[in-house]
C-alpha cells in the first residue's frame, strides 16, 4: 500500500489541465479564469471627484472662511469641458463626475455654505491639493493585468471583466465526469431493497459532491456482477475525463472491477492506500481518463472522493489553488487511530476564541451513512498509536471549502 501523499502525487502527474474556451460574459459565473485579463484604459480613465462639493484650487483657500464665485455644475456622466477653474472661482461637483480643468481639490460640500442667490460658497476647511480626487490610473494604468488565470469568476471577477469590456471570456473547459455504480446488490433509491440489497446512496452523493465542486456529472447507472456488462459500461465511462467507480475494487471473488478495467487497456496507477477509511481505492489511466475506483462503503466513497477526486477536478479544471485546504483545529475528545493508517474522521467543526474546534460524531464505522449527516468535515491524523488526545491540535479539512 502506498500513502495519501504518495497517491496523491501519482494523480496529479495523471492528467493535465483541460484546454480553454470562450463564453458569453453572462455564461461566466462559476467558470475558471482561463487566460489574463488586462486593463484597457487608465482606471479611472480621468480625474474625478469622490465626493458631492465643490471642485476649487488650492492654492486659493489657504485658511478657511474664503468665499468664492460658483461658476458652474459637473455631473457624473457629463464632460466638463467647457468650465475652467480660474482664480477664486469653484464648480460645484457630484461624486464620480471628471474635475474640470484648473481645479486640484474637491471639498465635500457639509464643510461649505453655498448661497445660490449671490452665486457663491463659504469654504469652510483649508484645502490641498489632490484632496478628494480619485486621479487618473490610480488604480489601474492601461496594460496592467487585472486578473490571473485560475481565480474562480465570482461577482467581484465578474464587475473586473465588465469594467474592461470583456464581451466573451476565456475559461477552462469544465471536466466531463461519469459516475458508474456496480454490483448486484445495488438498487436504485425508489425500489424497495430485499434484506440482501441496498439502496445506491453512493451515486446520490458522488453527483451532489460534483455539483458542489460545480461540475454536472453524467450518472452511468449500476454495473451487475458480469464482466461483459461492466466491460461495456465501463467503455463508456472512460470516453470522460473522470470516471468515479463505486464498489468491486476490493479483493472477493466478485469484486471485478480491477480486472475489467485492465480488459479495456487501463494503466493501473494504484490500488490501495493506507486511509481509513478507503483502503481499496484503485487509481487507473484509460486514454486520457483517470479512473478511480471508490469502495461500495458509503463513507469511504464519500472520503475518497473529498481526498482525491475534488484535488484533481479543481487541478484539471484550471484552479490555481486546487489542494485540498487545511486548517489547525484543537480536538475537543479523543479521536483514536488506526496504527499505519492515516484516518480521517467524522467531525463537527466549529470555531471558538477565534479557533477552529472539532469533535467527533457518533459512527458505526463505514457504512453509516447517517454519521455523515452528523458531521461538516474530516479531522486527520497520522497512522500512529494512540491517535490525538484531547487538546491536540490536527489538520482539519471542511467539505464545503470555498474554493
Amino acid at each position: 500500500m502506498i500513502t495519501v501523499q504518495q497517491a496523491s502525487k501519482i494523480l496529479d502527474a495523471a492528467a493535465e489541465r483541460l484546454e480553454p474556451e470562450q463564453v458569453g460574459l453572462r455564461e461566466a459565473p462559476g467558470r475558471i479564469l482561463g487566460s489574463e485579463v488586462l486593463a484597457d484604459r487608465d482606471q479611472p480613465p480621468a480625474d474625478r471627484s469622490a465626493m458631492d462639493g465643490f471642485a476649487v484650487r488650492a492654492g486659493d483657500l489657504p485658511q478657511p472662511g474664503r468665499t468664492l464665485k460658483v461658476i458652474g455644475e459637473v455631473r457624473a456622466g457629463a464632460a466638463g469641458e467647457e468650465l475652467n477653474v480660474g482664480r477664486d472661482q469653484a464648480v460645484r461637483i457630484m461624486t464620480g463626475a471628471i474635475v474640470p480643468p484648473g481645479a486640484d481639490a474637491v471639498v465635500m460640500v457639509e464643510r461649505t455654505e453655498e448661497d445660490r442667490e449671490s452665486g457663491t460658497v463659504r469654504i469652510l476647511e483649508r484645502s490641498v491639493a489632490g484632496q478628494h480626487i480619485r486621479v487618473r490610473g490610480e488604480e489601474a494604468l492601461a496594460g496592467a493585468r487585472l486578473l490571473a488565470p485560475g481565480c474562480r469568476i465570482r461577482a467581484a471577477e465578474m464587475a473586473t471583466l465588465a469594467s474592461v469590456g470583456l464581451s466573451r471570456v476565456t475559461v477552462f473547459r469544465r471536466p466531463a465526469v461519469a459516475v458508474l455504480s456496480t454490483g448486484d446488490e445495488v438498487v436504485e433509491p425508489e425500489i424497495t431493497p430485499a434484506d440482501y440489497q441496498v439502496r445506491n446512496s453512493n451515486a446520490v452523493t458522488l453527483m451532489t459532491q460534483l455539483r458542489e465542486v460545480g461540475i454536472e456529472g453524467r450518472y452511468l447507472g449500476i454495473a451487475p456482477d458480469r464482466p461483459d456488462r461492466l466491460r461495456e459500461q465501463l467503455l463508456d465511462g472512460v470516453g470522460s475525463d473522470l470516471l468515479l467507480l463505486t464498489g468491486g475494487v476490493s479483493m472477493g471473488e466478485y469484486d471485478l472491477v480491477a480486472e475489467a478495467l485492465r480488459e479495456i487497456g487501463m494503466e493501473l496507477l494504484f490500488h490501495k492506500v493506507r486511509v481509513k477509511p478507503g483502503k481499496p481505492i484503485l487509481a487507473g489511466r484509460a486514454g486520457r481518463c483517470v479512473v478511480l475506483g471508490l469502495p461500495g462503503n458509503p463513507v469511504s466513497a464519500f472520503t475518497g472522493f473529498a481526498i482525491f477526486a475534488a484535488p484533481l477536478l479543481r487541478r484539471i479544471g484550471g484552479l490555481s489553488q486546487w489542494r485540498n485546504r487545511e486548517v489547525a483545529a484543537r480536538v475537543l475528545e479523543p479521536l483514536p487511530a488506526r496504527p499505519g493508517r492515516t484516518t480521517y474522521h467524522l467531525v463537527q467543526a466549529g470555531f471558538r476564541d477565534g479557533l477552529c474546534t472539532v469533535r467527533p460524531t457518533r459512527s458505526r464505522g463505514s457504512g453509516d451513512v447517517a454519521a455523515l449527516a452528523r458531521a461538516n468535515a474530516f479531522a486527520i491524523t497520522p497512522g500512529e498509536p494512540g491517535g490525538a488526545p484531547e487538546g491536540a491540535v490536527v489538520p482539519a479539512l471542511f467539505w464545503n471549502d470555498p474554493l
